[in-house]
């Protein structure tokens, strides 16, 4: 009895390859998952490329903090208030350095990075952090600040050392 090519019997190979699948499936998705970690000392592509392009985009038009009188030729900083706008990207702050009067400070904390990011005020006795911000999201955050320098930064994971951390000047 010949048996048409059509309708030949599985191949043990094909049956191996089937039932590897499964097997296969789950080494994806445990290496998807880790390449989705964060390491250490590792600069994510992401933040590596927006470092980049932020450099190569850098404007010379005046901002607020470097705005120049117009009669002295000086440049003038702007006018000290209790509230901060901060924008926490992957992996910065925007601005890195701020300037507040003392007393009660608003934060206020916009999350334009892909991650969940928080933010923290070190220095001068004090170490408060603000609840995390979540992808997308602005959170308004009020600390009370004597004069003086202090630290601030994102203490999630190893996102401080990977370049979101910066200094907060607060005068009399």
């Amino acid at each position: 009895m010949a048996i048409e090519p059509w309708i030949a019997p599985p191949r043990v190979a094909e049956a191996k390859v089937i039932t590897a699948l499964p097997g296969m499936a789950l080494l994806l998705a445990i290496a998807l998952t880790l390449a989705a970690c964060e390491y250490p000392g590792v600069t994510h592509p992401l933040a590596a490329q927006a470092a980049s392009t932020a450099l190569a985009t850098a404007s010379p038009t005046p901002t607020p903090s470097t705005a120049q009188n117009p009669d002295s030729g000086t440049q003038e900083p702007p006018p000290l208030t209790g509230k901060a706008q901060v924008s926490l990207k992957d992996f910065r702050l925007d601005p890195d350095r701020v300037t507040v009067k003392a007393g009660a400070t608003t934060f206020v904390l916009k999350n334009e990075g892909r991650y969940t990011h928080d933010f923290r005020v070190e220095g001068q006795g004090v170490d408060e952090k603000a609840p995390k911000v979540g992808q997308g999201r602005t959170f308004e955050w009020q600390i009370t600040l004597a004069p003086g320098a202090y630290r601030i930064s994102c203490p999630i994971s190893n996102h401080a050392d990977r370049g979101m951390s910066g200094s907060l000047e607060v005068a009399p």
